[in-house]
């Protein structure tokens, strides 16, 4: 049951050259680790690693958001609204937590009946079905990681978004115990300018504040002494004893930010990545308390690296091997990039992330990036003729779907049908070798040969003899004995 941890390797690709680590010790296979768990607060993984449609951007649906938002504003008809939103997020329906962000930073500097319609907006959403928990939750996350910015230009901004907050909750849009994923920060901020500005949650917000600068102290001295000891059942006892779970993503971030300064970074990642895989294993630590940990350790970055000029790299090696332990999940980190945690520097330290887990990464593909990847494999195989690299990529991206399958079936003979004979032969010999080395099943294969022709009509307008070029595919791949002699084409074809 007990298994080594997969080793730590990284590749910077920069000045310090790879940097290469043995394990940090053993996992429990027994246990189910937090990147396997689909689903969290912030959502299923499915939905996290969702993507605009080809035909949108991103700056396209802010700004179709942004004119509804304006419309909404001056007619105040909020059914109207809903409607309209529930039109746009059919067309986009991964991206409602960035309509939750630009509808509340619209909200932060007008007044307070524009703040009352967007609440009156998210609760029709989120009855409406369009708008759920979870991404008003990573609507919020965003918003906290960027308050500070945010107040440059608003500086009423923190008191406004902590009003917003107490409203979504009051009116069941979001749950209480998001206040205790408030920033310390932006809760002294807010109980700073006294009771008056936020009446309806004010002693709340003190009660949170006292129990997280409490949960900060006690945690801070157990890591402290972590580092001298190691002993992770210490560490483990102690969480326990404190019993306040709502506040470990503070943890997290802790520990990691405090092995950065360690005589030796890379001995205490090593050390803290032990410690999260012994207390996630313990259940002491779940899904969630990583994720915002690791959310809260991108948005301080750039005040990071005043102390600690490697903090960047040092948290790039950080989110690498916690994808390769299983700690945290592609979808989730993409997500991140998607809403732009941590900006310019936190959107360089996940693309790094990701490049050095391609294994990971590529299992986790939405469809645009599906489509783009084989067809870049496919290109690259005509050009090169392996078929071992090619079958290497195939593993990088298993499990296919059959969906996924036949698409890849389709688009290796589409794309030798628009080059010439040597690419077609190319191609059936690929799958040829896919098929019989089972890395693509017969019924993938079949489904991909129904696919295409099933796109006949597209194909011959870009390659007039398609038809018997496809016809050619049927009849060699059944001679090889990987197509069923019984296939026939599609009745819908």
């Amino acid at each position: 049951k007990l298994a080594p941890c997969p080793q730590h390797q990284t590749s910077s690709g920069g000045p310090r050259g790879p940097l290469v680590q043995q394990g940090c010790g053993f996992l429990d296979m027994s246990s189910e680790r937090p990147a396997r768990v689909r689903t969290s607060k912030f959502g299923k993984d499915e939905e996290l690693a969702g993507e605009l449609p080809p035909t949108w951007t991103l700056q396209k649906f802010q700004t179709e958001v942004t004119s509804a938002l304006n419309e909404y504003f001056l007619a105040k008809i909020v059914d109207e609204a809903v409607v309209r939103m529930r039109a746009l997020l059919a067309e986009c329906p991964g991206f409602a937590d960035e309509l939750g962000v630009l509808a509340i930073r619209t909200a932060l500097d007008r007044d307070e009946a524009a703040q009352k319609a967007v609440l009156d907006l998210l609760s029709g959403l989120q009855k409406s079905g369009s708008l759920d928990s979870a991404a008003l939750v990573r609507t919020f996350e965003k918003l906290f990681c960027t308050w500070e910015d945010i107040a440059i230009d608003s500086p009423k901004a923190p008191v406004v978004l902590l009003s917003m907050l107490f409203g979504c909750i009051s009116c069941d849009v979001v749950h209480r115990d998001l206040l205790t994923k408030l920033p310390e920060n932006l809760m002294n901020t807010g109980l700073a300018k006294g009771k008056s500005t936020l009446p309806q949650g004010h002693e709340m917000l003190m009660d949170v504040a006292a129990e997280l600068k409490e949960f900060k102290f006690q945690t801070s001295a157990a890591l402290e002494d972590y580092f001298s000891t190691a002993s992770v059942e210490t560490v483990e006892r102690r969480l326990n004893e404190l019993g306040q779970r709502q506040y470990q993503h503070e943890f997290v971030k802790k520990a990691i930010v405090m092995s950065f300064s360690q005589q030796d970074p890379i001995a205490g990642r090593e050390s803290v990545l032990l410690l999260f895989q012994h207390l996630s294993t313990a259940s002491e630590l779940s899904k969630d308390d990583l994720q915002w940990g690791i959310t809260r350790l991108l948005s301080q970055l750039s005040d990071l690296e005043l102390d600690c000029p490697r903090a960047s790299d040092l948290t790039i090696e950080f989110l690498t091997c916690m994808v390769a332990d299983e700690l945290v999940s592609v979808p989730f980190l993409r997500r991140c990039r998607i809403l732009r945690i941590g900006g310019a520097g936190g959107l360089l330290v996940l693309d790094a992330a990701q490049r050095r887990t391609p294994e990971y990464s590529k299992k986790e593909l939405g469809t645009v990036q599906f489509k783009r990847e084989i067809g870049t494999m496919i290109l690259e195989y005509f050009n090169s003729s392996d078929q071992v690299e090619f079958t290497r990529c195939v593993r990088d991206l298993a499990p296919l779907s059959q969906e996924r399958g036949a698409e890849l079936v389709r688009k290796v003979m589409h794309l030798a049908m628009e080059r010439s004979g040597n690419e077609c032969e190319q191609a059936l010999k690929l799958l040829v070798s896919l098929s019989r080395n089972e890395e693509i099943s017969e019924e993938i294969l079949e489904l991909g040969f129904d696919d295409l022709y099933r796109r006949m009509p597209d194909l011959i307008l870009d390659v007039p003899d398609g038809d018997e070029m496809a016809k050619a595919f049927v009849v060699e791949a059944q001679k090889a004995g990987v197509l069923r002699d019984t296939w026939s084409i599609p009745e819908n074809a």
